[in-house]
C-alpha cells in the first residue's frame, strides 16, 4: 500500500548507491488540438543529480527533431526533498496532498511554460501490493514487478487542469492522466522492454496497461504486467491482456488491444495515432510515443500509447530501420 511518505526519496543500500533511482512522470494531453506531452524527472540522490525532461507531441514525426516541443537536461543538482522541489531547468513540483494531488509548472525557452494541477481522482495502485494487483498475487513468485528499476512503484490517474503555453499560443489543459512514482536500481544499459497503454472515456472509465514487449516480434503487444480499470470510482487491477499493432516501419500506426480485469470485464479497444514521435528521456532507452484515439464499443476515448525499447536490444538485432 502507498502511504503519504512514498512521494518522497526511500531509503537505499549502500551497495546501491549509484545505481538507485526514483522517478516523477507527470503527462497531460489537449486532445482537440492533437497535443501531448509530459514533464519526466529522474533522481540519483546517492550521486547528487537529476535528469529533467519536458517533451510536447503534435504531430507523427520519424525523428526526434519532430517534436512540437523538446528540453532536456541530464545533470541537474538532485533536490533534498521530492514532496517540493524546484530544478534549475525551470520546473517546480509541489505535492499538495501526498499521495494524491500535485502542482507543476515549468517555464523554459521559445516563450513555452506551464501550469498545472493533478487531482488525484483515485487511491495510488501500487505494482508490488498483492492486494492490489491481482497479477502480483497470482504469481507466488516473491518476485517484485517487471524491472529492477520498479522494486517501487505506484500509478495514479489523476484530473489535470492548468495551461500550456507552446511556443507563445495559449491553450487550457482540461483532461485525465496517469501519473507515477517508480523507485529502486536502474541502471543505464540493456533496460527492458514493454508496451504502455492508457485510455480515459470522459469521466466515468481510465485504462491503463503495462504489457510484455519484444521488438523482435513487433506486432504482438502481451501478457499483461500490470496495470487497472477506474469504472465509476472502483479500481479493478487487470488480470490479462494481449494486442496487436499495425507500423509503418518502426512506428506504431494503430493498435487493437484486449484487456481482462479482475472483475470478469472485458475491453476491446481499437487505437489509431494522433501524434508520435521517438522519445529519449535517457539515453539507454527510446519510446515510441504519443497520443492515440481509442474505440471501445460506440465511445471514443484519447491517451497515450507508448513502446519503451531497449537501445542495446534493437542494435543487438539490427531492427532499426
Amino acid at each position: 500500500m502507498i502511504k503519504p511518505d512514498d512521494v518522497e526519496f526511500h531509503p537505499l543500500a549502500e551497495g546501491q548507491r549509484e545505481t538507485w533511482a526514483e522517478t516523477n512522470y507527470f503527462p497531460f494531453s489537449i486532445a482537440e488540438e492533437g497535443i501531448a506531452g509530459c514533464v519526466y524527472n529522474l533522481f540519483r540522490p546517492g550521486l547528487g543529480v537529476c535528469l529533467s525532461d519536458v517533451t510536447i507531441f503534435d504531430r507523427c514525426a520519424n525523428h526526434w527533431e519532430g517534436l512540437a516541443y523538446t528540453d532536456n537536461q541530464q545533470h541537474i543538482p538532485c533536490p533534498p526533498s521530492l514532496a517540493r522541489y524546484r530544478l534549475r531547468n525551470g520546473v517546480a513540483v509541489e505535492c499538495l496532498d501526498p499521495p494524491r494531488d500535485y502542482r507543476v509548472s515549468y517555464k523554459g525557452i521559445d516563450d513555452t511554460e506551464l501550469h498545472l494541477e493533478y487531482s488525484g481522482v483515485m487511491r495510488p495502485q501500487d505494482l508490488n501490493d498483492p492486494d492490489q494487483d491481482p497479477l502480483t498475487r497470482a504469481s507466488n513468485s516473491g518476485d517484485k514487478a517487471w524491472d529492477d528499476a520498479f522494486n517501487g512503484h505506484f500509478d495514479m490517474t489523476a484530473h489535470v487542469t492548468g495551461e500550456l503555453v507552446l511556443r507563445g499560443r495559449r491553450l487550457a489543459v482540461d483532461c485525465f492522466a496517469t501519473i507515477d512514482h517508480s523507485w529502486g536500481p536502474r541502471l543505464e544499459r540493456d533496460n527492458g522492454s514493454a508496451v504502455v497503454v492508457q485510455a480515459y472515456f470522459d469521466r466515468d472509465i481510465a485504462l491503463h496497461l503495462l504489457a510484455a514487449f519484444e521488438p523482435r516480434h513487433e506486432q504482438a503487444i502481451g501478457p499483461a504486467f500490470h496495470g487497472y480499470v477506474l469504472r465509476n470510482g472502483r479500481v479493478s487491477g487487470v488480470v490479462a491482456a494481449q494486442g496487436r499493432v499495425r507500423r509503418e516501419g518502426m512506428f506504431p500506426r494503430a493498435m487493437e488491444i484486449s484487456v481482462e480485469d479482475e472483475d470478469g470485464n472485458r475491453y476491446q479497444l481499437s487505437g489509431s495515432m494522433i501524434n508520435w514521435a521517438p522519445w529519449a528521456p535517457y539515453s539507454s532507452v527510446i519510446y515510441y510515443s504519443g497520443l492515440a484515439q481509442w474505440r471501445w464499443g460506440s465511445r471514443i476515448g484519447h491517451g497515450p500509447y507508448q513502446e519503451i525499447l531497449s537501445r542495446a536490444f534493437v542494435a543487438r538485432h539490427k531492427l532499426s530501420n
